[in-house]
């Protein structure tokens, strides 16, 4: 699993499904916070994994995204990379017989949750992502703004669409999350991951992407102060790189620095 923020060039669109509900008829009510998750009773029923090619049954009347499974709650890494890179989705995690489900939802609208399955798939840490299905009713169906999957945009007869306005989000870079062993420092509130170059790519490659430039460091911390800057990035060509000024600092190859990565 790994640590991702985001950079992501497109026109926000936003989709948004709620009701309102009154906490008492609620069985998925959040109950606790754990690690920083949101915890949610045992009582909530979320129903089947679709695995593999299974097709969604018609009874169901909600379904939820599970976007991993742990023994007990996840770790607070793992919950700060998902607020980092998926920060406009509702997680959870419902803890039972010492199996920790991460989740996402519900919804009531299968077409609307196979498109926030689709979304939480493009991102490295929960890339295994699958539905769930329930015929428990909702009581409080979940909100999702998400930005839009495509940049391309329709066009009318001959006539092609205006060039769209870029807003710069964090959705498309990402940082490993830490393994045994790793070297580790504080900033942000938050555990960062220091790794000497050798490690850089391979750590990228194994989350399905690879080691960002120099430039793209440069337009990501540009873009965001979501990133940390006390030390440098090992970015490609075997640099060691400020994200604040964009110099070279360092080509000690042995040096444990922040690692950026991109996604394919």
């Amino acid at each position: 699993m790994g640590r991702w923020r985001g950079l992501a060039v497109s026109v926000v669109a936003v989709w948004a499904i709620s009701a309102p509900v009154r906490a008492e008829q609620n069985p998925c009510a959040i109950i606790d916070r754990q690690q920083g998750w949101p915890i949610i009773g045992e009582t909530c029923d979320i129903g089947q994994g679709l695995w593999g090619n299974q097709s969604p049954d018609p009874q169901s009347t909600a379904f939820w995204v599970q976007c991993g499974a742990t023994q007990g709650v996840p770790s607070r890494q793992f919950y700060q990379s998902l607020r980092q890179g998926l920060p406009d989705l509702p997680f959870q995690v419902q803890v039972r017989e010492g199996r920790g489900r991460c989740l996402i939802g519900p919804y009531p609208n299968l077409d609307v949750a196979q498109l926030v399955l689709k979304r939480v798939r493009q991102f490295g840490p929960t890339k295994q992502a699958v539905l769930r299905q329930t015929r428990q009713p909702l009581s409080q169906p979940a909100v999702i703004r998400l930005p839009p999957l495509s940049q391309t945009q329709s066009t009318s007869g001959a006539e092609k669409s205006a060039p769209m306005e870029t807003a710069i989000t964090l959705s498309h870079f990402g940082l490993p999350e830490p393994e045994a062993g790793d070297k580790q420092y504080t900033e942000k509130s938050m555990s960062w991951l220091r790794v000497p170059y050798a490690q850089a790519a391979p750590r990228c490659q194994r989350e399905g992407m690879v080691l960002a430039s120099q430039q793209e460091l440069v337009q990501v911390a540009q873009a965001t102060d979501q990133l940390p800057m006390r030390l440098p990035y090992w970015v490609q060509g075997a640099k060691g790189v400020d994200a604040r000024s964009g110099k070279v600092v360092t080509r000690n190859a042995d040096a444990a620095l922040n690692v950026l990565c991109k996604k394919r």
